[in-house]
């Protein structure tokens, strides 16, 4: 499938066309059971899937993968079954975390990143107070900036009455839950209270993870114009190392595997490219956010300020290849960003006025090498800064009774410089972008919707890319490998989105939607966070290709839904693969699909999934390889005891499949888990 940009338009306005003959009312919402698809495509956050977690799994405290794993769109990579926290762990429509925005309750959580490597802990979410996941795919929203894959935005239950659960999971390969959460209220004032411990055993050898989380969360209504909000949640996590298990350093209790190198090297080696880990080694974690937020309703909308802070300090030791003394403990520099914003709606004469500012500071923390048995400690500065300033304005208004619309323009600024005068020089940085946003929507009956939407992109360097083009800045040749960077400004990437489709309700038991998208991105940083962390930019990246999302609602129990994404992705300008493949994206499977069947009668409740990711490539071993197709079975049945309790079953993998979701890291077979959920 090859889709270009007069293609694509002569599709839209085919679609447009078929409906203008026929009569209609309001154009119509419909949310297909709370799982696929909000049909309203010019809605205020221009949500295109959301994903109920009751609905999607019951009973169980799933991983945000685990839950996004069946969504069209959405590609799963993770290495471990705990603690993974790769920005390529969850991709959304091709690009990985540094190119879409993952929200907490609209607050950001991507991290600015360890040792110059961006990444995403998904293990600092309370799952067990998730009530949905909203997903806005590709730069539709002025909202949103610096972005190009879309918005992830997960959102907790804030509110409730007073009552709460507890939940307690046990499974295969030493999986366990201890899960709490409590909600009321003390007459203007909600709270919500979380204490979590969750782990697992080292099923990749080494690899064992244990969590602890605990949260709190207020909202304390004023006189009903005015409230505030606040929220803390902290998580306590200890990780192992994945540890090569082969032919000569190999462990039988253990699947064959490759192993984890810390990144950079310690300061005392730093012409090693990878630091070698041995038995024992860990990292552990402590991560804080905190938020705030004062809101003002008028009578025409809202206004609100918030602020939100990450404070985290992560700890990595090594031990000496024997695995019995410490040889290495570092407290490493980690995310210390803050940020505050000011938005607002106002609705005018059928116009819905979106508007907001925010300023966000990405900053490191300070750390030190203690090195033994020598016994030298080396400090470690901040080495940079980034300032990010972000402004929009946006519309949604309905021309007509047939005709929606949404309009935004964002403007963006970025600037980047050294932090702390002890730390290694950096170069000045600064750039702009000013991006519009055009989304139209057409109602062509009571029961189908057109739309079409055509967006400026701008995402400007992660902490990551910044500090690692500065570093290579004069570096003709780094290890006998030439710099295709060398002496080269790194540019923001920047381009254009284009998306359109049809969403129809065939009757009152079938709905459907097909999307098309293409997402043209001009020079496209390519960097790998891996040796000899060469970071530059190259000519483009195209990812373009269709979705399908079906519900068939066959009577009030049973339901059944069908995703399948077809996507393609190509790279131009790439002379060498150090940071992936030269011709493409890696780790872009061009067929997805998923089918689950939905079983709800009191007292049970059933889901049934078949997931299937379809060939895939990347660059691996120093050559391009291909990852098999392959196909996973799930089920779940939950069995209400009584009004406050009740026990679930769950097998993942039921066939034992062998397979790999990344190359060099084999994937569990069957696994089995048991739950009990008592309400309080």
């Amino acid at each position: 499938m090859k889709l270009n940009k007069k293609a694509l338009v002569a599709v839209t306005a085919g679609l447009l066309l078929a409906g203008m003959t026929v009569m209609a009312e309001d154009a119509p919402t419909y949310n297909l059971e709370e799982i696929i698809i909000q049909a309203d495509s010019v809605s205020k956050d221009n949500a295109d899937t959301t994903v109920s977690v009751k609905t999607v799994s019951p009973g169980k405290a799933a991983t945000i993968p685990e839950l996004l794993r069946s969504s069209a769109g959405i590609d799963v990579h993770q290495r471990a079954i705990a603690g993974d926290n790769q920005d390529s762990t969850i991709k959304l429509r091709g690009f990985d975390a540094r190119r879409y925005t993952i929200l907490l309750n609209g607050r950001q959580i991507n991290s600015a990143g360890v040792m110059g490597g961006q990444y995403v802990d998904w293990t600092t979410i309370p799952l067990n107070t998730v009530e949905k996941i909203q997903i806005i795919k590709g730069g539709k929203s002025a909202a949103h900036g610096n972005t190009l894959g879309g918005v992830i935005n997960i959102i907790t239950r804030d509110k409730g009455i007073n009552g709460g659960e507890i939940n307690i999971l046990s499974g295969s390969n030493g999986r366990y839950d201890y899960l709490f959460n409590y909600s009321g209220s003390a007459g203007k004032l909600d709270f919500n209270v979380i204490a979590n411990k969750t782990g697992a055993d080292a099923y990749l050898r080494n690899n064992d993870y244990d969590a602890k989380q605990f949260g709190l969360r207020m909202n304390y209504d004023i006189d009903g114009k005015n409230s505030i909000s606040a929220g803390v949640n902290r998580t306590e996590a200890k990780r192992g190392y994945i540890l090569e298990n082969k032919a000569g350093n190999y462990d039988p209790g253990y699947p064959v595997s490759d192993g984890e190198s810390l990144s950079p090297a310690p300061s005392f080696s730093p012409s090693i490219p990878s630091y070698p880990l041995n038995p024992g080694a860990y990292w552990e974690k402590d991560n804080t956010y905190y938020d705030f937020a004062y809101r003002h309703k008028t009578e025409t909308g809202f206004w609100q300020i918030d602020y939100w802070k990450n404070n985290e300090k992560r700890r990595e030791v090594n031990y000496n290849a024997a695995g019995t003394a410490v040889d290495m403990d570092r407290t490493i520099v980690s995310d210390k960003s803050d940020n505050i914003g000011f938005s607002g709606q106002t609705k005018v004469s059928g116009h819905t006025i979106g508007y907001g500012s925010e300023y966000k500071r990405l900053r490191y923390g300070y750390g030190y090498y203690d090195i033994r048995p020598v016994g030298s400690i080396d400090q470690i500065y901040p080495s940079q800064k980034i300032d990010l300033w972000g402004a929009y304005v946006d519309d949604s208004w309905k021309l007509n009774g047939r005709w929606s619309a949404y309009f935004g323009l964002r403007y963006d600024h970025l600037s980047a410089s050294q932090d702390d005068s002890r730390a290694t020089a950096m170069r000045d940085y600064d750039a702009d972008s000013l991006s519009p946003k055009l989304s139209l929507s057409f109602r062509n009956n009571d029961t189908t919707n057109t739309f079409i939407s055509v967006n400026r992109l701008w995402r400007s360097p992660s902490m990551a890319e910044y500090y690692w083009w500065s570093q290579n800045y004069n570096a003709a040749v780094k290890a006998g490998n030439v710099n295709p960077g060398y002496q080269q400004q790194l540019k923001p990437e920047k381009g254009y989105s284009y998306e359109t489709g049809i969403e129809k309700k065939i009757s009152e038991k079938y709905s459907t939607k097909v999307t098309f998208f293409y997402q043209d991105i001009d020079d496209y940083i390519n960097f790998q966070h891996s040796f000899p962390f060469f970071c530059y930019n190259i000519d483009q990246a195209k990812v373009w290709g269709a979705e399908w999302e079906n519900v068939l609602k066959m009577d009030d129990s049973n339901r059944i839904i069908l995703n399948y994404t077809n996507q393609h992705t190509s790279k131009s300008g790439a002379i060498r693969p150090d940071a992936g493949m030269v011709n493409e994206l890696d780790y872009s499977p061009q067929h997805k699909a998923s089918l689950a069947y939905q079983y709800d009668a009191r007292p049970w409740q059933v889901r049934y999934s078949v997931n299937f990711t379809g060939q895939q490539k990347a660059w691996y071993n120093s050559a391009v390889s291909t990852i098999s197709s392959y196909t996973v079975h799930n089920l779940a049945i939950v069995r209400e005891l009584d009004k406050t309790r009740n026990i679930s079953f769950y097998v993942d993998n039921i066939f034992d499949k062998q397979y790999v979701e990344q190359l060099g890291y084999p994937m569990p077979g069957r696994a089995y888990y048991v739950s009990l959920t008592q309400k309080i």
